[in-house]
């Protein structure tokens, strides 16, 4: 049976996106890609190359020091998947900061359609 993200309940939610949220900004430290994109759609990944992060990486130096500490803020629903929105501070740069994380059904289960931090 397929995982119904819209169905979920606000703390489901976190428990299902926090760990994909921990490797997408573990990643992003080591910047390793593979380890980044795991979990990505196809359509993402098309969008999202190995060099479009690696040059993002170099010239968006928070992705590479967001802190290990994020909160969950809240979740948005639509039919079809769920953006997470997520607090972050940085182990460089003072102030806060917002993760956003789409999630929804795919091919194979639940992919990642859209990551970003602001």
């Amino acid at each position: 049976m397929k995982l119904k993200l819209s169905s979920l309940e606000k703390e489901q939610l976190k428990s299902v996106a926090t760990p994909i949220w921990t490797n997408i900004i573990e990643a992003s430290r080591k910047q390793d890609y593979a380890q980044f994109s795991r979990g990505f759609s196809d359509e993402l990944r098309a969008k999202l190359s190995e060099e479009h992060f690696q040059l993002s990486c170099q010239d968006i130096p928070l992705l590479t020091c967001i802190d290990d500490d994020f909160d969950f803020i809240d979740s948005i629903q639509r039919e079809k998947g769920v953006t997470i929105l997520w607090r972050l501070q940085s182990t460089r740069f003072d102030g806060e900061f917002l993760g956003i994380l789409t999630l929804q059904a795919g091919k194979s289960g639940m992919e990642i359609t859209g990551v970003s931090v602001n």
